[in-house]
């Protein structure tokens, strides 16, 4: 499997999501429901929108370091949505955030 099938499967994460990262990775499982209390919403629509944003606004240094995660664990589809939601966390609000229908805005799109 490449890198984009993983990033397609976690994408199209189902509400099971919990439980497998729950098995799979507790500390992951973990990091997931704190991410989705934080957006106040469901930890599937957490997980695709981490990745949605990864994708998105991710930096070559965090692809790199996604990459080289992957490649070394016994898990990379584990790997992946980690790293992905532990980015996620990492990252500042940025206020563009609306989680009723969750859409990331730039600046010129506020003016």
């Amino acid at each position: 499997m490449m890198l984009g099938d993983y990033l397609a499967l976690a994408k199209k994460a189902g509400a099971d999501i919990q439980g497998w990262l729950a098995a799979a990775g507790p500390l992951h499982a973990h990091a997931l429901e704190e991410l989705a209390e934080q957006e106040n919403i469901a930890p599937a629509r957490a997980a695709r929108m981490a990745v949605a944003d990864f994708s998105r606004f991710a930096s070559e240094e965090d692809w790199a370091t996604l990459i080289s995660h992957v490649r070394v664990a016994a898990d990379p589809a584990l790997a992946c949505l980690g790293a992905i939601i532990d980015w996620r966390l990492s990252q500042k609000p940025c206020g563009a955030h609306d989680s009723s229908d969750h859409q990331h805005r730039t600046h010129s799109e506020e003016a």
